[in-house]
């Protein structure tokens, strides 16, 4: 029997006041597999922590209804769209949104808006899945900037793409298949930005086997360690089935 473990946690930084990142972690009804999100919102008087959980609350309202993906998280640009553009005090919100639903077989279907990402860690190498749709990341794509210099860019948190601050928006589809042992981390730019990549590959290689609580952990505080200067979210997923 197919076994995945499921662990997520998010903290608010030692900067910030509020917490405007939200996360989803778990299992759809019907035995259909595990829904899991990131959300880092955006916005002026707390609407940042409005559009994360509205974009999340939609997205599995739709998921759970039977709708795919990456039709959820349009659906979800919408609602979010329609708060802001209707709501003065919520004028310009938006929010990141990287979701992914795991089937019961390891499937992993996975949508993308924004700057928050999705890491898969097999066999102690870790790869990207998502690209971060954000100024630098176009400049450091076209070679006009370094990974190294990108991190420290004043613009890093400009983003192109997000959702809910324009009426419709690409959206970025991939499909991975989960072998046992791989870990499917999916987390906010306050992790992201404070850990380079190599870092978050030895963090999540350490531990005892599917021990995602302590993982998920050491990364939240490897990431409060270097500053803490944003919120930190994480999901992670372990999968323990068979291979295909």
């Amino acid at each position: 029997m197919p076994v995945l473990r499921l662990a997520a946690r998010t903290h608010p930084g030692w900067v910030r006041e509020n917490n405007e990142d939200a996360y989803l972690a778990e299992a759809l009804p019907g035995d259909d597999g595990w829904l899991v999100a990131v959300a880092d919102g955006m916005g002026g008087h707390r609407a940042g922590e409005v559009a994360s959980w509205l974009a999340l609350r939609t997205l599995r309202e739709q998921v759970v209804a039977g709708a795919a993906l990456a039709d959820a998280v349009l659906a979800a640009n919408e609602e979010v769209f329609r708060r802001q553009a209707g709501d003065p005090g919520l004028s310009g919100m938006g929010t990141t949104l990287t979701a992914a639903v795991i089937g019961r077989g390891g499937a992993v279907e996975l949508c993308h808006v924004g700057d928050s990402r999705a890491y898969l860690l097999r066999q102690g190498y870790l790869a990207r899945l998502t690209r971060d749709h954000s100024l630098v990341e176009e400049f450091v794509r076209s070679g006009a900037l370094t990974e190294q210099e990108a991190r420290r860019h004043p613009q890093r948190n400009l983003l192109t793409r997000a959702i809910g601050t324009d009426a419709s928006v690409p959206v970025d589809e991939t499909t991975v298949q989960l072998e046992p042992s791989d870990l499917l981390l999916l987390c906010s730019d306050g992790l992201s930005e404070a850990l380079p990549d190599a870092m978050l590959a030895d963090l999540l290689a350490a531990g005892g086997p599917g021990d995602v609580v302590a993982r998920v952990d050491a990364l939240i505080q490897a990431a409060l360690a270097a500053g803490g200067g944003d919120n930190i979210t994480a999901v992670l997923a372990w999968w323990d089935g068979e291979a295909p």
